[in-house]
């Protein structure tokens, strides 16, 4: 029966997704734990003819750490599925070692996935019930109490939990029958982490006291889930109205809203950017405090692990973490590059009008003292002509220059300088990735 109910699930949620959206390729999270062993399984007996690909993420926090990485290797070996061992560093920045692994995967989830990829994770029903007491003890709101979605946006492709309606002994069921084996972590015992304390202590005495309390958990869930799709639906006019057409917040359309509606649209703006984990209630009325209204002229900034928001001319824009500078180094540029900076990527094609004049080169970093005189215009430095285009601050040192012979010749997506325009010359488009 397990097997039945796994295949089946796995086999609808998969179908519903290629009928809406286009799957060029398809990750599976794999610990190599139970569940993402069966999810792992399951799907390779669909016939699906999409790439299937496990991503192992090793954190390196246990001994055993090693073994488990090469016995994924070998079970995916005997799948005949590639499998991508990714090490990280998890650094515990005060969130808790827990968190800081998960951001560590996501890290990884965020390197490999492109439009059109779905990456698979083997979250089940226990899980999710798990998820819902650890954050109503928290005291969440409405949108944490709706704990995982089966289905959501991610880095250009989706993330699907498709066994969220399955149990965890239908799963284990379902890796016995087959006999598939699988890793057991032993941290998974440690009741010191809230988790564990749950699933080993707290859930099974609630069981015995009320039989029904699984059933009226998730029942509770999808009610959540329901009521958080209408506020959602509810709002989106006003979304729209502050939103600038480019992924920001028009600041002072959010100041003209009732605080409780500004908290929703933020907690509406952050999920659609996939800034996870969502903000709490306290955290995000930090951030408009501190963000929203500060002083007209301030530039005001609220991280939270690897994310931020900002403030720059009326607008809010919510990003990644911004990476360090330390190892760019100049580069030389001729025809039809494709160069990924440090932050951002520059894009050529060539100009329907002046665009600049083919040649060799050098590409380097923002230097606001660095003069520039654009076709037609009068020769000022970096800094003036970037504030005169509204740049933000924060974007300036990641922006590339093009210098010849140590005098700018071109800066990307801004202007081409006197001197080095021509017809259907390069036309240099330099995206920040992250706005």
């Amino acid at each position: 029966m397990s097997d039945c109910v796994l295949a089946q699930t796995l086999a609808v949620q998969l179908q519903s997704l290629r009928q809406a959206h286009s799957v060029k390729r398809i990750f599976v999270a794999l610990s190599g734990g139970a569940d993402s062993t069966a999810l792992l399984h399951g799907v390779c007996g669909l016939s699906l003819n999409i790439p299937i690909i496990a991503l192992h993420v090793h954190h390196g926090l246990s001994a055993n750490a090693d073994d488990w990485a090469l016995h994924v290797e070998n079970f995916c070996q005997g799948l005949n599925v590639p499998c991508i061992v990714e090490r990280v560093v998890v650094e515990n920045q005060g969130s808790g070692i827990e968190q800081a692994a998960r951001l560590a995967r996501y890290q990884v989830f965020a390197q490999h996935m492109q439009k059109g990829d779905v990456l698979l994770m083997g979250h089940h029903q226990d899980d999710q019930i798990e998820t819902f007491m650890m954050r109503l003890m928290r005291g969440s709101g409405l949108t944490g109490l709706t704990v995982m979605q089966a289905l959501r946006p991610m880095y250009g492709g989706f993330l699907l939990r498709p066994m969220l309606d399955i149990s965890r002994d239908t799963i284990e069921a379902y890796v016995t029958k087959h006999k598939l084996i699988n890793i057991e972590d032993e941290s998974n015992t440690d009741t010191q982490f809230d988790r564990n304390w749950w699933r080993q202590d707290m859930l099974p005495k609630l069981q015995q006291r009320y039989p029904q309390s699984a059933q009226s958990i998730v029942k509770t869930i999808s009610i959540l889930q329901d009521e958080h799709q209408l506020l959602n639906d509810l709002i989106e006019p006003i979304y729209r109205k502050v939103m600038d057409g480019q992924g920001c917040l028009d600041s002072n359309k959010l100041l003209r809203e009732s605080w409780s509606i500004q908290c929703q649209l933020i907690r509406r703006w952050l999920e659609e950017h996939e800034r996870f984990p969502l903000l709490a209630d306290r955290q995000i009325a930090i951030l408009l405090n501190d963000v929203l209204k500060a002083k007209p002229d301030a530039e005001p900034l609220y991280q939270w692990q690897d994310n931020e928001v900002r403030r720059h001319n009326g607008r809010l824009y919510c990003m990644a973490k911004l990476p360090s500078l330390a190892d760019f180094t100049v580069q030389q540029y001729g025809n039809h590059q494709h160069l990924v900076l440090v932050k951002g990527s520059l894009t050529q094609q060539t100009s329907a009008g002046i665009g600049l004049k083919p040649g060799q080169y050098e590409v380097v970093l923002y230097d606001g003292s660095l003069k520039a005189k654009a076709i037609n215009r009068p020769s000022k430095v970096l800094k003036k002509w970037f504030q005169e285009f509204s740049i933000p601050p924060w974007q300036r040192p990641y922006w590339p220059i093009f210098l010849y012979k140590g005098e700018v010749a071109a800066v990307p997506g801004l202007f081409v300088c006197q001197g080095y325009g021509a017809q259907q010359g390069w036309q240099l488009d330099f995206d920040f990735d992250g706005v």
